[in-house]
């Protein structure tokens, strides 16, 4: 930006201007200007006096925001460019962000192909960060190997019993002197061990004996 250039007598003009105006110089300026009789006029002297007053504050005050505006502009003018910091990529730069975004996808897409639980898919993708390898090659990882073998126990355990559940109506597993526990470690917990317990207490009403369980 151009620094402002004001010649010396447009600045000594608003220095004037800016001047407070004084009512006795303006009144006689009044009765010179126009032959003014002060008894007589007194009336007309009075109304252009204060018409001139009301005119020199309203020319003062633009001429002070005039100033003010032209202090802020000559500021951002004396200021230094900013130095754009942010530069053109390369093509290399730009093959190398690209293929880092492809990449994140496909790791995206092979993760949530994995048929784990959503604990151990982000236990891989930890170890794939760390490690700096693919999800696929996190999964060979021993630890990983060790959580994704332990929920494939946990599974196997659970799809069984649900198999014998359903082949022998749900009573598999009820002894009469071992009721189900109820388990108070959370919610769900609580009302699936309470279910249980209400099932053992059905399944008790059918043994010989045990008509009226506690």
């Amino acid at each position: 930006m151009e620094n402002i250039q004001i010649s010396p007598d447009e600045l000594q003009a608003e220095q004037e201007a800016l001047k407070e105006a004084k009512e006795e110089e303006i009144r006689e300026c009044v009765i010179s200007d126009f032959g003014f009789d002060e008894i007589d006029d007194a009336e007309r002297i009075e109304k252009l006096v204060a018409k001139e007053i009301k005119s020199h504050k309203d020319l003062s005050t633009a001429i002070g925001q005039k100033i003010n505006y032209r202090t802020e502009l000559q500021k951002k003018s004396d200021k230094p460019p900013v130095e754009n910091k942010e530069k053109s990529l390369t093509p290399e730069e730009i093959d190398q962000k690209l293929d880092e975004k492809l990449n994140e996808r496909l790791e995206k897409r092979d993760l949530d192909s994995m048929d784990y639980s959503d604990e151990v898919k982000a236990e891989i993708s930890r170890v794939a960060k760390i490690q700096g390898v693919s999800v696929k090659q996190a999964v060979l990882d021993p630890y990983i190997a060790s959580k994704i073998e332990a929920e494939n126990k946990e599974r196997t355990t659970n799809e069984a019993g649900i198999s014998r559940v359903n082949k022998s109506g749900g009573k598999v597993g009820f002894s009469i002197d071992n009721p189900p526990e109820i388990d108070y470690s959370t919610p769900e917990k609580k009302a699936e061990t309470e279910k249980k317990y209400d099932e053992w207490k059905t399944w008790m009403k059918t043994q010989p004996g045990y008509g009226n369980p506690i």
